[in-house]
């Protein structure tokens, strides 16, 4: 062994932030001139500085150089020992190389803050605030959390109560404000409360917040009153004057309308032909006498006859192939077709041919898909005894899966007309 070193002290205290200088011996126990690399090694060796790192000693002689130690004030620099190693290399013999160790204790470091999410909240009675309590030092925060109110009008409960939080880390805490008496006088008042967080030992933290306590009586109530009263009182006068004699106005029009009195005067007895037409009076001559008469009106001339009938036309048609069902007027009657409805509900493709007589009707199925087709004949198609209503359905695909036939509705409405009141002529 050829050098030799050893530290001022073997247990130094370093605080994050700052620069610790130590004293390092270097001594040169061979009997010839050596230089001497310095260099840090261990945990600490980044935080470390040698001034200087390159020594030359003569043979039998020593130097001191200053080791200076600065731990950064990071949550990451851990609080406790921490092992620093100096490494000497001798220039002529790389392989003999010699160590010496000191202890540096890292002091803690109390960083924490409160941040409030929501520095003030309106309630009349209750809030919710939230907080974030960060810690930036280097050792475990373990808090407990209190309530400051100068004024003695709130109370709060923390969720939770009390918290750990590690270096570098934080955590949510949510307060449940409540005030203590309610806010009769007709303003908002403003009360400032505080946070504290302590531990044993270590600095509080304090954290601001403000709750704003409204009033159980709004401020504007009496003007909104006051529009609540002008809004009915228009709306008041407006029913009395214009919506009320419209109404009136409207159904005494509509009675005039249906009664009409007629005054005949007395003359001589003559028989008249009358004329009757609906909703208006009647004007009979009579004899020696002064009467009103109210004609009532008779049933229109053009009212349908006959029985109203729905014939539904069932189809289930293979792809590929048709479905064909017939429908024959009874012997007795006509048919008066007046609508033909299809529903494709599944969505076939294919094509639907409806014969009514002489009269051929087609559709293809695809352009209806989910939409109905209700055709509707103003003179209605008329069809005598033993004529037939013909339907013809060819699928294409069929829409419904699962299914294996094209299965669209069809729907024929009309009335059966008695062959007496259909030969009657019009008119």
């Amino acid at each position: 062994m050829t050098v030799q070193a050893w530290f001022s002290s073997n247990d130094i205290d370093v605080t994050p932030g700052e620069t610790a200088v130590i004293a390092l011996t270097v001594s040169n126990l061979g009997s010839s001139t050596e230089s001497f690399v310095l260099s840090p090694a261990g945990l600490a060796a980044g935080w470390t500085t040698i001034r200087p790192a390159y020594v030359t000693l003569f043979g039998g002689s020593e130097e001191t150089v200053d080791v200076e130690v600065r731990p950064p004030r990071l949550p990451s620099t851990t609080a406790g020992p921490n092992a620093l190693g100096i490494r000497i290399v001798p220039h002529s013999d790389p392989d003999a190389v010699e160590m010496s160790e000191t202890t540096l204790h890292i002091t803690p470091t109390y960083d924490r803050t409160i941040n409030m999410l929501q520095p003030a909240l309106r309630s009349r009675r209750r809030a919710v605030y939230e907080l974030m309590l960060e810690n930036q030092g280097n050792t475990q925060a373990s808090c407990r959390l209190h309530l400051i109110d100068p004024s003695r009008r709130l109370d709060g409960d923390f969720d939770p109560p009390a918290v750990g939080v590690e270096p570098g880390g934080s955590t949510l805490v949510r307060l449940k404000i409540k005030a203590v008496r309610r806010q009769w006088e007709r303003r908002s008042r403003s009360i400032p409360f505080r946070i504290e967080a302590d531990q044993q030992g270590t600095p509080t933290v304090t954290g601001q917040a403000s709750f704003v306590q409204a009033p159980v009586i709004p401020e504007r109530i009496g003007w909104r009153l006051l529009l609540v009263v002008l809004l009915i009182g228009a709306l008041g006068g407006a029913w009395l004057g214009l919506v009320r004699p419209e109404i009136r106005r409207a159904a005494d029009k509509a009675v005039a309308q249906r009664v009409v009195p007629v005054v005949i005067s007395s003359v001589p007895a003559v028989t008249i032909p009358a004329v009757t037409v609906p909703g208006q009076a009647v004007v009979v001559t009579v004899a020696a006498s002064t009467t009103t008469v109210v004609a009532a009106p008779d049933r229109p001339a053009s009212e349908p006859v006959g029985e109203p009938i729905a014939i539904p036309l069932p189809t289930g048609a293979a792809v590929g192939e048709k479905d064909t069902q017939v429908y024959t007027v009874p012997g007795d009657r006509n048919l008066d077709v007046t609508d033909i409805l299809i529903q494709n509900t599944f969505g076939d493709d294919g094509v639907v041919a409806l014969r009514i007589g002489d009269k051929l009707l087609q559709w293809s199925l695809a352009s209806f898909d989910g939409i109905d087709v209700n055709q509707r004949f103003v003179t209605p198609l008329r069809l005598s005894p033993g004529q037939t209503i013909t339907l013809d359905v060819t699928c294409a695909q069929v829409g419904q899966q699962g299914a294996s036939t094209c299965s669209p509705n069809v729907l024929i409405s009309g009335r059966l007309v008695p062959l007496a009141v259909s030969a009657t002529p019009d008119g």
